[in-house]
């Protein structure tokens, strides 16, 4: 008996040692990631600690990202993966979990530059600021979210309000899904009662919708509002985006 359990540990040694060295890029071929609007330029290592370099999720370039595996996660044949990644975009940290048909991801700690967001008007993308993620997590199938969470904030709105006169503190709201699309609602107000939401979804191959509300009586807002595309409807001041994949509306 003990020299067969010996025999069945050996097995299992050899077994994960050989899947550890696999190449990373023959994994993420098989995986079925590149079915979900996701790739990469190049991809150097093994399973057990790789690269990949040019990273991107639909048209958002993410830069590179460095992953290194969670050995006892071989025995369910989903590898993990504690990743880290930057580039002109930003930067963050993740678990991540690879199987047939889904990546899953969780422990999601996220900073991103306004203005290197693709699918963002030029107004909006000068604005600049972060946007920042904590506790995040998603599950990604070829069908799209299929769950989300965490919570998203940014202070983008800081330095605009100043010029007017005003603090306005974070802006912040939940990360979900819907119909496959990742969905965020953001709300804020400043210290003069001004508030502002934003709400927006966008799907993993570029495509979605992005509306910001703003309610104000100060009349150089107003026209600060005005003169970048908001329209006044029912007593706020509304700007709308539409993006379908790779175009803008």
């Amino acid at each position: 008996m003990r020299k067969l359990l010996l025999l069945i540990v050996f097995i299992l040694v050899l077994i994960g040692g050989l899947i550890a060295f696999t190449p990373l890029g023959f994994v993420l071929n098989q995986s079925g990631v590149g079915n979900m609007g996701i790739g990469w330029a190049k991809v150097d290592g093994t399973l057990a600690k790789g690269r990949i370099s040019g990273f991107y999720a639909g048209t958002q370039p993410i830069g590179d990202v460095s992953l290194k595996l969670r050995p006892l996660s071989l025995l369910t044949l989903s590898p993990s993966y504690d990743v880290q990644w930057g580039g002109a975009g930003g930067q963050g940290t993740a678990a991540l979990t690879l199987s047939r048909r889904a990546l899953n991801a969780e422990d999601i700690r996220m900073r991103l530059e306004i203005g290197a967001l693709e699918g963002l008007e030029p107004a909006v993308r000068a604005m600049g600021g972060t946007l920042d993620i904590e506790g995040g997590s998603f599950q990604l199938t070829q069908s799209g979210c299929e769950a989300a969470a965490g919570q998203l904030s940014t202070s983008a709105l800081s330095t605009l309000a100043a010029q007017y006169g005003r603090q306005f503190g974070e802006i912040a709201g939940p990360i979900s899904c819907q119909s496959g699309a990742f969905v965020i609602a953001m709300a804020g107000e400043s210290d003069s009662g001004d508030q502002v939401n934003i709400d927006a979804s966008a799907n993993i191959l570029g495509g979605g919708d992005f509306s910001t509300r703003v309610r104000t009586q100060d009349a150089q807002i107003i026209l600060a509002l005005t003169q970048i595309g908001f329209v006044r409807e029912n007593g706020e001041f509304v700007y709308r985006q539409s993006r379908t994949a790779g175009l803008s509306q």
